[in-house]
């Protein structure tokens, strides 16, 4: 039975309006992702594929809340290893094909560590709640092990601007927002750092060692995470950051180089520090970093900011730089994020990095004669993107020395560089997440050396040691190589045995050792004279040798000549003697010729052949001659 369908036109009322009951059913809209969680996608794709700074791109995104987006990038970032698990262990991406990867490891991020929950009902959203109990089961038996928990929670520093506002005016004013401040005063380093720990969530103080640099608990992020109206007069900067700037210490209406200047933050605190007077050229080669450096430094009248690759950067399109401020790319393993994970050490990686570093310390050394002070920095605890490129560009630039920043600080601090570069770690400081309350930050201070006085240990240690790799690379050319070497000393060796056991056989067998020293010792040129004697002698004897055998020929035939003299008849003629004894004269007088002169050294080849040919000719002529004797 088929069932017809009225195509007659809906009913409409008298308003000109369609039935509600009989209106089409229309198509669903699609519900969107929250843009929380499209936003939070994307940059977990760039800092993954990409390495981009995570910070940065928070800050750059326009449709996500600062302090919320950094905390959820911070819980997706902390757990990726076991996200990643979890996904592929409950075959996620393979039974929704359609599913985005980096959306599903935010998702899965959010509702397994994060608010155990998800916002809407979007079709991703949908699709990654109906996989929460396989997800959760999968958590229970992995095998991967969980993010790091750390000793302390960070703290939120906030350093004051203080072109905009003076220190007690900012005081007062957070006093009038209901913050109280701590107004103690801290006999040693370890006590201000106890009482940090202990910061009741209203509280603040002042630094122990930075006037302008204000610390509050690790709760009030939130707080300044939504206090825009404070934007130019504070900037949220980690007070490890201000070690580098401070150690710099630049004078009013010099000149400075930052030379990887992004996000601006550094810089600014340069211009703080110069009282907005001299110039600070800023360089960054990104261009999105490039905007954001721009943004930062727009206040500020004293940076001049610089598109472009600081390696290509000189004197020329910055001329007169005094003070210049190194804080180039590096791993960031000491921001606490990262601390956080359970990431294996890239050795590639890192050496890429520190070939960069090296390139950038070095050219700052080179490209600027005027400048006099350099501060080489990272947010990176790894020895070989610090105080092993510190070590390299001191040992090929002599004219300049490495200074104490623990001395130029001026105040206590606990932790310092690698004992295993002597004369550079001690020299070094670094910032401890767990026991600064900061991030990871290393920082080293560079100065020309002005004087006769003043002199780079590092470089003339190791001009001395390239200059006795040097002695003994021209000691074994000399020697011919090492199996000449061999050779020759075997030789020796050899010799000495051989004159001790002839010369001397009474000679005790227990030498004194500077004798033996001495005999070990030969020069050169004695051994090629000794050489050369024996040549001579082998050669002599060789001669002598077959001048024996031509003689023994020689009997040989006079005998046989003697006994055929015996052998003839007695009835042989007056005559006949007569002719056999002016035989035997001839014959003598052809012995004295036919002796074999002494072919000199210098003969060839040839002239050693042509006398063999006439020695052979002789010999026939002698066996003739004996014929003739002996008929």
């Amino acid at each position: 039975m088929v069932v017809e369908q009225d195509s007659s036109p809906p009913a409409v009322d008298g308003t000109g309006q369609q039935d509600q009951q009989q209106q089409p059913q229309q198509r669903r809209h699609k519900i969107p992702v929250p843009t929380n969680y499209r936003s939070a996608s994307k940059i977990l794709r760039l800092v993954v594929e990409e390495r981009r700074n995570v910070k940065s791109l928070v800050l750059e995104d326009k449709h996500l809340r600062k302090g919320k987006g950094l905390a959820m990038m911070d819980l997706i970032l902390v757990n990726l290893t076991q996200i990643k698990d979890l996904v592929r262990r409950t075959e996620l991406l393979e039974k929704e094909p359609r599913l985005n990867p980096w959306l599903a490891t935010v998702l899965v991020a959010e509702l397994i560590f994060g608010r155990k929950e998800l916002t809407g009902d979007s079709l991703p959203v949908q699709c990654v709640r109906r996989y929460r109990e396989a997800l959760q089961e999968a958590l229970t038996t992995s095998e991967v092990a969980p993010a790091k928990q750390l000793d302390f929670k960070e703290p939120r520093y906030v350093r004051i601007n203080v072109n905009m506002l003076a220190p007690p005016g900012a005081i007062r004013l957070l006093q009038e927002e209901g913050w109280v401040l701590v107004d103690e005063e801290f006999a040693s380093y370890a006590e201000y750092l106890e009482r940090v720990r202990n910061l009741g969530d209203s509280e603040f103080l002042v630094d122990f060692h930075f006037k302008e640099m204000l610390v509050f608990p690790n709760s009030a992020k939130n707080y300044w995470a939504r206090a825009t109206d404070h934007k130019q007069k504070f900037v949220l900067q980690n007070k490890a950051c201000l070690l580098p700037t401070y150690l710099l210490n630049p004078a009013k209406k010099s000149v400075v180089m930052d030379m990887c200047a992004a996000p601006g933050l550094k810089t600014t605190h340069l211009a703080n520090l110069m009282k907005n007077k001299g110039r600070v050229y800023a360089v960054e080669r990104d261009a999105n970093r490039y905007k954001l450096l721009c943004d930062y430094s727009a206040d500020f009248g004293v940076i001049k900011t610089i598109n472009d690759d600081c390696l290509l950067v000189g004197d020329e399109q910055a001329p007169g730089v005094e003070y210049i401020l190194l804080d180039p790319s590096c791993s960031g393993s000491g921001m606490v994020d990262r601390l956080k994970l359970n990431e294996e050490i890239d050795k590639q990686r890192l050496y890429r990095l520190g070939g960069l570093q090296y390139k950038l310390l070095t050219h700052a050394m080179n490209a600027f004669p005027a400048a006099k002070r350099i501060v080489y920095s990272t947010c990176s605890i790894f020895p070989e993107e610090n105080e092993a490129i510190v070590q390299g560009a001191l040992r090929h630039n002599g004219h300049w020395k490495l200074v104490d920043a623990k001395a130029a600080l001026g105040k206590e601090w606990h932790n310092v560089g690698s004992p295993d570069f002597p004369g550079i770690g001690e020299k070094c400081l670094y910032a401890r997440p767990e026991s600064d309350l900061t991030i990871g930050m290393f920082v080293a201070v560079l100065e020309r050396c002005e004087g006769e006085d003043e002199v780079n240990e590092v470089y003339l240690a190791h001009e001395k040691q390239k200059d006795s790799y040097e002695k003994l690379a021209r000691i074994g050319k000399e020697g011919g190589g090492k199996e000449k070497g061999k050779r020759r000393r075997k030789q020796e060796v050899g010799g000495e045995e051989e004159e001790g056991s002839q010369a001397a056989p009474e000679e005790s067998v227990n030498e004194d050792e500077p004798s033996k020293k001495k005999k070990k010792k030969k020069s050169k040129e004695l051994v090629e004279e000794e050489n050369q004697q024996t040549e001579e002698v082998a050669e002599a004897q060789h001669e002598e040798s077959s001048l024996k055998k031509k003689k023994k020929k020689d009997k040989k035939v006079e005998s046989a000549v003697e006994e055929q003299d015996v052998a003839m008849p007695e009835d042989c003629t007056q005559d006949d003697d007569d002719k056999i004894s002016k035989k035997k004269k001839k014959k003598n007088k052809n012995k004295e010729v036919e002796e074999p002169e002494v072919v000199p050294e210098e003969s060839t080849v040839d002239e050693q052949d042509v006398s063999s040919v006439k020695k052979k000719k002789k010999k026939k002529n002698k066996d003739k001659s004996v014929e003739e004797i002996v008929e």
